[in-house]
């Protein structure tokens, strides 16, 4: 079955720009379609929803953002400089169906009807704005991955992009903090994890490692916030780990 709709963003975040006072216009995207695993009795699902600039910015800085969304997140190197994010979406849906019908032609003389269930895959991805650090002209979006494709469980993951309103870039660490900021800051996110442990009641022996700034990172007006995913630096079953540090604790490491 075949779903396709627009959604507009109930609720956008006000973005303020350093020469524009509008709000940046969204709308969300949602797109899903699935496939049978002929001749096995097995489905793959795959969908998406992902938010987009529509207005209240230049016609070159929304392009620029859309584009970054596709081929970061949706297309990759197949993006080709496309801006409709919608066109991007249909596009991946498709060509992850077509991947599972081809895997499964590959496959089916060597498995029988009883391992059917060995073949019903998700796939879903989703893109969002979250928060915003207007003061400094940031806003974030955040991706979330799932995927399942046999086994015990499925797989997923979070990543955070930061754009700089003010170019459409995306800024890395190295735009945000002063050269050699490393032990700093990994020690404020050490603090940051033992107060996160306790929280949860969660057992620091778990632990594969420490965490150190890794590059996948949100902001908001109050702080900054490293996101590890499962097996980053613990198994699975503690999820994902978000550490907030404040941007007054980083003050001393900023730019």
């Amino acid at each position: 079955m075949n779903k396709m709709h627009f959604l507009l963003a109930a609720a956008s975040a006000v973005l303020l720009l350093a020469a524009c006072t509008h709000e940046l216009k969204t709308k969300t995207f949602e797109y899903e379609d699935s496939a049978m695993a002929d001749p096995f009795d097995a489905e793959c699902n795959v969908s998406c929803a992902f938010e987009y600039v529509t207005g209240g910015v230049s016609a070159e800085l929304k392009d620029k953002i859309n584009a970054t969304i596709i081929a970061t997140h949706i297309l990759y190197d197949e993006a080709d400089g496309l801006t409709d994010v919608p066109v991007a979406c249909e596009r991946w849906v498709a060509a992850t169906l077509e991947s599972y019908e081809a895997d499964i032609a590959d496959f089916s003389d060597d498995y029988d009807e009883e391992d059917a269930w060995m073949f019903n895959f998700e796939y879903s991805r989703t893109g969002h704005f979250g928060d915003a650090c207007k003061s400094r002209h940031l806003q974030t979006y955040n991706v979330s991955y799932n995927e399942y494709t046999g086994g015990a469980h499925g797989m997923y993951s979070v990543v955070a992009d930061v754009y700089d309103l003010t170019t459409g870039e995306i800024i890395s660490e190295d735009d945000l903090f002063a050269k050699g900021f490393q032990p700093g800051v990994t020690k404020l996110l050490a603090a940051a994890l033992e107060t996160y442990l306790a929280d949860n009641d969660d057992d620091p022996e778990m632990l594969f490692s420490a965490p150190e700034p890794n590059g996948n990172f949100s902001v908001s007006d109050t702080h900054v916030t490293w996101i590890y995913n499962p097996y980053e630096i613990a198994p699975y079953a503690m999820g994902s780990i978000e550490l907030s540090v404040s941007w007054n604790d980083l003050k001393p490491y900023l730019k």
